[in-house]
């Protein structure tokens, strides 16, 4: 069932109930990394950064580059994404950050009902 909000400036969106929201762990390295594939589907995402390093997000389907995108700070930077925020992605999500090995990334997503 959807039901349709009003966000700020008047937009409206229309939403559903989430459908078992699936928690997983990307490992990102220092080159461009694969977060989530693109998905007419999706309804929300949570992305934290879990770990020591700061992360770059291409929103944009394309590779993830150093200090552009969107900036999760180390130790907790988190964005969240829906139709709710008014920033709903359907494309694919990459990241990549600017130590060494690989950064935990916390990914949660939620499939509209």
């Amino acid at each position: 069932m959807l039901h349709e909000i009003t966000m700020p400036g008047g937009k409206t969106a229309q939403v559903g109930r989430l459908q078992d929201p699936v928690h997983t762990t990307v490992a990102v390295s220092a080159t461009s990394t694969a977060v989530l594939a693109e998905s007419t589907t999706r309804q929300y995402v949570l992305l934290q950064n879990d770990s020591d390093t700061d992360m770059y997000v291409n929103l944009a389907g394309a590779a993830a580059e150093l200090h552009k995108g969107v900036l999760l700070q180390a130790y907790g930077g988190s964005l969240e994404l829906g139709p709710a925020y008014g920033n709903a992605v359907l494309g694919a999500i990459t990241a990549i950050h600017g130590g060494s090995g690989t950064k935990a990334l916390l990914v949660t997503v939620g499939q509209g009902v």
